[in-house]
């Protein structure tokens, strides 16, 4: 009996090529795309755009922020954004294209235009414009639960789950007005991390190492502009006894600290000699460099002073500290954690309102996080209009000032009070009160833990300020958006289980007007 194969390989041309059509309305790509408010995305991200009257045009705003959305919820680099796009049909739907495409969207060099183009408080109104488009479903919602009600009210009841009434959400309505006239409404939880960037675990040798060879490669530039002859440089020697100490499987501090005196004069040799070529040129020849390379001139400079400076203090710590020549904005951000006691990146503060992240502080040095509490309550009440009814915040956020601060403004301050424990912190209502503030106050940790863990917020591989701050802002806006998917998942489930009353609803009328004929 002779064998045939039957793997067919199927003509894709006999699908159709408009994608509404061919794809699952149940993939949650195709429902983010009908959920999301494309159009006050558009609006906020307009605001960014400087060609109103000038320029070319810019991509669609929906192929922009869907592929961000998609490269922070993936994990992919801007090259891999870019070519797994074309490679699935529901991405492709999400970020607007109606007809599948084997062509990439656009070059992957523009995600860089994007970061740089985007602020903190342009990603705060794309999730502020999520979360509005989540509660006005939900008032939609709302209504058609009430008018279910209604229609089981009115007709008759049975013994089945669907007619029995439940509760809206089991949230606490804790909406009120102060005695000032002010109206308050929803809980503010705040919190401050450190996001760390992508760079090699800083020492003394290796910056000094990293300054020495940048400023070789700045004079063996500068030599070719001007055709004038190398200094000498000695970067074998150099190379040499650096490899000496590093390499050294057991490092005693007098071997560090002896490589640490050898180091520096070399990078400072070549700054003079920088500094010797350029006033003896007739002509400017810094102009040949690009803006990065007369960037890296200060920044060796300043390497030097730092690592000279503590060398002979004998101390481990400077103001304004460069731990990268490659990043010399990146500063250590010393937090006490168990795992890490010293982070390298930038220090965010964080609000959480609705279950929704906004970043409304965000520094490059560290600092007491506790001054953050205003800015907070200020953005609060610029977003929604009102003052918010509790604030939840850890000890360093909760103190006399900022204690002060919220009982003028009528919030309660959720949390252990100052001073010794009274006696009415000892009845099991109070305990049972902290608790259940605490569990709250959580939320914001969580917070963190998924932006960090799943959309890698703790690993922000842009090399520029203004990119990084970016790429921060759209792993949380990411995350926001996820979490606006699973609302939208509940308010299905929720319609679902509606339709299924009145089901139940009508099987109940049938039953009852066939016994009363049958009698």
């Amino acid at each position: 009996m002779k064998y045939s194969s039957q793997g067919k390989q199927y003509r894709l041309d006999l699908f159709p090529t408009t994608l509404e059509k061919s794809l699952d309305p149940s993939n949650r790509w195709y429902k983010l795309a009908g959920a999301i408010p494309w159009e006050e995305i558009e609006r906020v991200y307009n605001k960014c755009l400087r060609n109103k009257h000038r320029g070319g045009g810019n991509k669609p705003v929906r192929m922009i922020v869907g592929a961000l959305i998609i490269k922070h919820k993936m994990n992919l680099s801007d090259e891999e954004t870019v070519q797994i796009i074309p490679e699935n049909s529901y991405m492709q739907y999400f970020v607007g294209i109606e007809e599948f495409t084997s062509k990439p969207i656009f070059d992957s060099s523009l995600f860089v235009y994007i970061r740089k183009r985007l602020d903190l408080e342009t990603f705060n109104d794309l999730t502020l414009a999520v979360m509005e488009e989540e509660k006005r479903r939900e008032e939609e919602a709302g209504k058609k639960r009430v008018e279910g009600n209604r229609g089981r009210e009115d007709g008759v009841r049975g013994n089945h789950p669907a007619n029995n009434t439940e509760k809206e959400d089991g949230k606490e309505d804790d909406s009120f007005m102060d005695e000032d006239g002010k109206y308050h409404s929803g809980c503010l939880k705040v919190d401050a991390t450190c996001c760390d960037v992508e760079v090699k675990y800083p020492t003394d040798l290796d910056v000094l190492n990293d300054a020495r060879e940048v400023s070789e490669h700045l004079i063996d530039k500068l030599c070719k502009l001007s055709a004038s002859p190398k200094p000498r440089t000695c970067r074998k020697q150099a190379r040499r006894e650096f490899l000496r100490v590093i390499k050294k499987k057991r490092k005693p501090k007098t071997l560090i600290r002896k490589g640490i005196r050898q180091q520096p004069g070399y990078p400072g040799r070549n700054i003079q000699s920088v500094a010797g070529m350029v006033s003896g040129s007739s002509t400017s020849i810094l102009n040949g460099l690009n803006r990065t390379g007369r960037q890296w001139i200060g920044t060796i400079i300043k390497v030097y002073h730092q690592q000279k400076g503590m060398y002979d203090t004998k101390t481990h710590q400077c103001g304004e500290r460069i731990i990268s020549v490659f990043q010399p904005h990146v500063r250590p951000i010393v937090r006490g954690k168990s795992k890490s006691k010293v982070e390298f990146g930038a220090k965010i503060g964080v609000a959480v309102a609705n279950g929704y992240t906004f970043i409304d502080h965000f520094s490059r040095d560290a600092y007491n996080e506790s001054v953050d509490l205003k800015t907070h309550v200020e953005a609060y009440i610029v977003r929604f209009g009102h003052l918010p009814a509790t604030c939840y915040a850890d000890k360093i956020y909760m103190n006399r000032e900022n204690r002060a601060y919220l009982k003028g403004l009528h919030v309660r301050a959720a949390g252990k009070p100052l001073g010794r424990p009274g006696k009415e912190m000892q009845t099991e209502e109070y305990k049972l009160q902290s608790a259940k503030d605490m569990g709250k106050r959580n939320e914001s940790e969580s917070t963190f833990g998924t932006g960090k863990r799943v959309y890698n917020a703790n690993d922000v591989r842009a090399k520029l300020p203004d990119t990084a701050d970016a790429w921060t802002a759209a792993c949380f806006l990411a995350k926001n958006v996820m979490k606006f998917l699973k609302g939208l998942l509940w308010l299905l489930f929720e319609r679902s289980k509606l339709g299924l009353g009145k089901k139940f609803l009508m099987m109940d009328r049938i039953f009852l007007i066939q016994r009363a004929t049958a009698a």
